[in-house]
């Protein structure tokens, strides 16, 4: 698990952060996105062409094994089929111990995304700009339906935000969310220096460089090794930066009242000292709280937690977020079949 380090290593520094947001975000101008699709119609007709392109991209990227994208498939379509988005510098492996065991109990199709600049190298990682994210995984949404009758989006931290941009924008498309540890906010504000015009630079002087340490703390009792298989340990601070547009254009109360479908949201928290050391808690639990107010929703704390709940590389009671997942799919089937009567 990733060493939680703030953007400050002094109090002078620090002082003159919370000095600069301070500001206000009145000085922010407004992010901007429109959706091109980078689907060709080849692809956009057969979700085995397009895993088929999107592997072949993952090759000509040297993704490194297990950071590709995946399908796990049981039928040519099931009733009901999950879509999971990992979170930022991540990949499949943040959520596929617990995802591929829903899976198998439900026998149910399972895609699992490589966004743009992960599992390949710091320059392509730092490469990427907020609308690759988008555009990438409303691609892969469009072609969810040919996996299942009804798609059940997952998404851990990063991952989150992006699939509750997702159910808020294609509600036709998006039937049920997951969210595990959603990133709406830094938990640590000055991450939200980056905003700013001349953001970035001091926020490399902070760092003391361009080039951000995200290794795993190995005496962190929580971390397994084999995590740097699957995660980025050295990241360019640059690549912060679509990170927060992506979440200043996401995380607004807008956003968060446009959804509409039943939705899970797990998140850690034990206490006041010993909760998400990443995501802002109060950030995900006010954004919850202004969902559509589907009768299934429900967010739930897990106590032996960490930021990265799912992971097999990460300890947390996977147990405990194993059934409440599992009772969540049970009730929205229910509900789904009393509702299509």
């Amino acid at each position: 698990m990733q060493k939680e380090r703030p953007l400050y290593r002094n109090w002078k520094l620090y002082l003159s952060l919370v000095g600069l947001l301070a500001l206000g975000y009145v000085l922010l101008p407004d992010q901007a996105y429109e959706y091109h699709s980078q689907l060709s119609q080849e692809q956009a007709a057969s979700f085995d062409q397009y895993l088929e392109n999107r592997l072949r991209e993952s090759a000509s990227l040297k993704a490194r094994p297990g950071n590709e994208e995946k399908l796990i498939r049981y039928a040519e379509k099931t009733p009901i089929a999950f879509m999971y988005v990992h979170g930022y510098g991540a990949s499949r492996a943040e959520g596929e111990m617990v995802m591929d065991e829903v899976a198998s109990r439900l026998q149910a199709n399972t895609f699992y995304l490589r966004l743009p600049g992960h599992g390949t190298n710091m320059d392509d990682h730092a490469s990427v700009v907020m609308s690759d994210y988008l555009d990438y995984a409303t691609d892969a949404l469009m072609m969810m339906d040919k996996l299942g009758d009804k798609v059940i989006v997952v998404g851990t931290s990063m991952g989150g935000l992006i699939s509750t941009y997702l159910a808020a924008h294609y509600p036709d498309k998006v039937d049920g969310l997951i969210l595990a540890s959603p990133f709406y906010e830094f938990r640590d504000k000055t991450g939200n220096v980056l905003g700013f015009p001349g953001g970035l630079a001091l926020a490399e002087m902070v760092n003391g460089g361009e080039i951000r340490d995200s290794s795993r703390d190995p005496k962190n009792p929580r971390s397994v090794d084999g995590y740097e298989k699957y995660w980025y340990t050295t990241q360019y601070m640059s690549a912060l930066v679509p990170l927060y547009n992506l979440k200043a254009y996401v995380a607004r109360n807008a956003t968060f009242e446009a959804v509409q479908c039943p939705t899970l949201m797990l998140y850690y928290y034990k206490s006041e000292e010993e909760q998400d050391p990443t995501a802002d808690v109060d950030a995900m639990l006010e954004a919850f709280a202004r969902f559509g107010g589907h009768p299934l929703n429900r967010s739930v704390a897990i106590e032996d937690g960490a930021h990265v709940l799912m992971s097999e590389y990460v300890k947390t009671d996977k147990e405990r977020i194993l059934t409440e997942i599992l009772q969540f799919v049970e009730d929205f089937q229910n509900y789904s079949e009393s509702s299509d009567k």
